[in-house]
């Protein structure tokens, strides 16, 4: 059975996954079964097709207010 090394940093642990057991992209779930602790990578879900051109939001309560229409952008290069 291959074995590996924690690491310990500022009270938390890291565990060194050699060649064969990394994993692809930055984020895995992580969960016990008894004493075993099992890392299993996120699969990327993909909104689907259309999802954002069927919001549509008619409430007048998610309206801009003037305030917000009446805020300056800073501008570049004063100072």
């Amino acid at each position: 059975m291959p074995t590996t090394e924690i690491v310990r940093v500022n009270g938390t642990q890291s565990v060194k996954l050699p060649d064969g057991y990394q994993f692809q992209g930055d984020t895995v779930s992580i969960r016990r079964d008894g004493e075993a602790v099992i890392l299993e990578p996120l699969k990327p879900t993909p909104w689907p097709p259309g999802f954002f051109d069927s919001i549509r939001i008619d409430d007048p309560a998610f309206k801009r207010t003037e305030m917000e229409h009446s805020v300056k952008k800073p501008t570049r290069g004063t100072g």
